[in-house]
């Protein structure tokens, strides 16, 4: 399984690629909305875990994007958010799920 990994603090993606990577699956790491973006287009993948608040494009709006685009990879948030309105808008956006930090690998 190939994995997208988009989050932009440098330690905490660097230990759920290690992570994941430990449990045999391929990740793909970026910091980068718009990189992130780009890569879906360049790579195949099976799952996007997606941080909201990153550099270029949000989460969010990366998420969107693709779905426009008729991109129906499965996508779960990686968020600190916890307000219920943060949370409808990424479903609103296509995103199947949440996984709220801090969280135990």
């Amino acid at each position: 399984m190939k994995i997208l990994l988009l989050e932009d603090e440098y330690s905490l993606r660097i230990s759920i690629e290690e992570f994941l990577e430990e449990i045999g699956y391929e990740v793909d790491g970026f910091m980068d909305g718009q990189e992130a973006y780009d890569a879906v287009y360049d790579k195949s993948y099976d799952l996007l875990l997606l941080d909201v608040n990153v550099p270029t494009l949000t989460g969010f709006e990366l998420l969107q994007k693709l779905r426009r685009d008729d991109i129906t990879i499965p996508a779960i948030f990686l968020t600190s958010m916890t307000d219920v309105n943060d949370l409808k808008e990424g479903y609103k956006r296509g995103c199947c799920d949440y996984m709220r930090k801090p969280f135990d690998l």
